[in-house]
């Protein structure tokens, strides 16, 4: 078998963690190694390819085309050579999964199913990071984000897992048997509370027939669970999750005095950075959380 024409692994192997973090800061420290090393590799590298792989800049770093293509190369050779290693080794190692997540959507949603995910994947190390944005890929060595947002984030591809449609909701004793004589305009008499934008009131008005000139009166809620707090509680009426308020609603913990919802057009995204090949274990949860999704 003739001899293989590849550069050093380490420079290859150096490349390839430069590319999945973006960061020599990062790859450094991924390899226990020092920024600088990092820095001689990639150099050395370049020179011996004749083509730039990574662009630098003052605020962050990015791949050239060539640098794309070998980080998709080698994001998929070292996968297959993970996967052997894993299955020839008598204690195989686990595949450290990184997901930032919204603190509710986690907390209602992920973590009832989460086990599942865990029990079919024991060669993966899940962990989570609880945050209300989307990741910096460029600097946080984050595999993928659930997120609620507009989904148009630059550098990232979002795919929808969860509506985010708002509707009002309340504790049953809040309102008692007022919903019978109620019209959904009455609603403006109600203490009214909301977490994102006054206005989102005034949009779920408008979509139950009733425009207004301005947003009503209303309080802000900077948190979904506080929000959802309120309305427990019976202080007021809520404008919140749709989908995420279905299991209150269907025990009776909650309830929705009117049937009707309002699109912000923001929503629960899967991210994850558009210029770096999914890792195994990161194409592993996108398939089971599409899975989950569909149920």
């Amino acid at each position: 078998m003739p001899k293989r024409n590849l550069p050093p692994f380490a420079a290859l192997r150096a490349f390839e963690a430069v590319a999945r973090t973006l960061s020599f800061t990062g790859a450094a420290q991924e390899l226990g190694v020092t920024q600088a090393a990092i820095s001689r590799q990639m150099r050395a590298l370049e020179q011996q390819l004749g083509v730039r792989l990574v662009e630098r800049y003052a605020t962050h770093n990015s791949l050239s085309s060539a640098g794309k293509r070998l980080s998709t190369a080698l994001r998929e050779g070292m996968d297959v050579m993970e996967a052997g290693v894993r299955a020839v080794s008598s204690k195989p190692g686990q595949q450290i999964l990184t997901v930032s997540v919204a603190p509710f959507f986690s907390a209602t949603w992920l973590t009832p199913r989460i086990m599942s995910f865990i029990e079919a994947n024991p060669g993966v190390d899940l962990r989570l990071h609880h945050s209300y944005q989307p990741p910096d890929y460029r600097r946080e060595q984050i595999d993928l984000g659930i997120n609620w947002g507009h989904g148009q984030w630059t550098g990232v591809e979002a795919e929808k897992v969860l509506d985010g449609s708002l509707t009002p909701v309340c504790a049953p004793e809040f309102l008692g048997s007022r919903t019978q004589k109620l019209e959904p305009v009455d609603l403006i008499k109600q203490p009214l509370f909301y977490e994102f934008r006054r206005e989102d009131w005034a949009d779920w008005f408008a979509a139950s027939g009733n425009a207004l000139s301005e947003p009503p009166a209303a309080t802000k809620i900077d948190d979904s669970n506080a929000l959802r707090r309120i309305a427990l509680e019976g202080h007021g009426i809520a404008l919140f999750f749709y989908t995420l308020a279905v299991e209150d609603l269907a025990i009776g913990r909650m309830l929705q005095p009117f049937d009707v919802t309002v699109d912000t057009g923001n929503h629960y995204f899967l991210n994850y950075p558009s210029d770096r090949e999914l890792s195994i274990g990161a194409k592993r949860f996108r398939r089971w959380l599409q899975t989950e999704i569909s149920k």
